[in-house]
């Protein structure tokens, strides 16, 4: 095993703020739908679009006309939606700490559900994590189902105060360092954990700059239960800690968070993500704003078929330069 360390990548990249994704019926939407979209004169814009329903099952079909972008409240011009079935390179993110013993068989079989279900172009990276300083690539980028299934097999929880936020710094530094992927390709981390960040060197606003700089998607299983259960956890509202650090770093890239509280839902969760990864769509549009630099907020509205709630799961921004 390789023993990377988060200090090693000490100077990251640029601030990401706040996007909100709605779901409106079209009687709510109607007076948004009265104003012409702004005069293209920016980048084209792509970015990727997960559509749920009222039940947060992923829908696999909608229509571009039912999609309103607005960047910094400004409506753009949707150039197409499209499903989005370009191959994965996935690096999935094992907590092999202490605090996880009691679920760490139960991780493992999560993470072999993502090996197996994988096509055949799709690349799979295994990351085992413990204490800042206990960062460790099990395989590197593969598309041998055997070799995965036989690293994940050989991992093993070990003491150390849990470092989430420096595991998903360090997995997202991965991608630029191994100058992975390219438009071709999508570029994914899966986290499985308990959540509960105990002794990472990184601060969260730097987990984010750096996300946004390695233009990630992040889906998170939470095991989160037990943070309730165990004496260990002494620490005030460790539950919803862990709760808030996963759901802020899957909504910042446009992916999703689940949290089973048993095997049925484990599965649903796990099937969710699978889905997700198979395939979601493209979304891609002409910016109106040429002039500004730095950080642009996007938000998404959907006109969903009367009586349906629709929700869309994006990326809260990009950065112009």
């Amino acid at each position: 095993m390789r023993q990377l360390s988060p200090r090693s990548y000490a100077r990251a990249g640029i601030l990401a703020l706040t996007l909100v994704s709605l779901a409106l019926s079209s009687s709510l939407f109607a007076q948004d739908n009265k104003r012409t979209a702004a005069s293209p004169s920016g980048p084209t814009v792509e970015l990727s679009l997960i559509v749920t329903n009222s039940a947060k099952k992923s829908l696999d079909k909608i229509n571009k006309e039912d999609v309103h972008v607005f960047e910094d409240k400004d409506e753009q011009t949707v150039l197409s939606v499209e499903r989005d079935e370009r191959p994965i390179d996935c690096l999935v993110a094992i907590d092999s700490s202490g605090s996880f013993r009691s679920l760490f068989v139960t991780a493992l079989e999560a993470a072999k559900l993502v090996v197996m279900n994988r096509r055949s172009e799709d690349e799979i990276m295994i990351e085992r994590f413990i204490s800042s300083d206990k960062i460790q690539s099990v395989i590197k980028f593969t598309r041998d189902e055997k070799a995965l299934v036989a690293a994940l097999d050989m991992l093993y929880v070990e003491r150390g105060q849990s470092a989430v936020i420096d595991a998903v710094y360090v997995a997202a530094k991965t991608f630029a360092d191994l100058n992975k992927t390219g438009k071709d390709r999508r570029r994914v981390i899966v986290i499985i954990t308990d959540g509960e960040d105990r002794n990472s060197y990184y601060k969260q606003d730097a987990l984010v700059k750096v996300l946004r700089q390695s233009d990630v998607q992040i889906f998170a299983l939470g095991f989160v239960t037990e943070l309730d259960r165990d004496p260990r956890f002494a620490r005030p509202d460790a539950r919803s800690r862990a709760e808030k650090l996963l759901q802020t770093i899957t909504a910042e890239t446009g992916g999703r968070v689940f949290f089973p509280r048993d095997k049925t839902e484990l599965l649903d969760s796990m099937q969710q993500i699978i889905t997700d990864l198979r395939g979601q769509f493209r979304l891609t549009y002409q910016s109106s704003n040429g002039e500004k630099k730095g950080f642009r907020k996007v938000e998404v509205k959907l006109v969903s078929p009367a009586g349906e709630k629709w929700n869309a799961i994006v990326p809260r921004g990009y950065e112009s330069r």
